[in-house]
C-alpha cells in the first residue's frame, strides 16, 4: 500500500492503523478516526 500511494504522490495523513486479533473498541476508534480524516482530506 504504501508503494502504491507513493507513486500516486498522496501524503500521509495519519499513521496506519493495525490490527491484530479480536476488533476492540479501541481499535475500532482508531479505523473510525483513519477514515473520517481521509473522509474530511477529500472534502478540502
Amino acid at each position: 500500500m504504501e508503494s502504491i500511494a507513493t507513486g500516486l504522490r498522496w501524503k500521509r495523513l495519519r499513521d496506519p492503523v493495525t490490527v491484530v486479533g479480536a476488533l476492540d473498541p479501541a481499535a475500532r476508534e482508531a479505523c473510525w478516526e483513519l477514515g473520517a480524516t481521509a473522509a474530511a482530506s477529500l472534502v478540502m
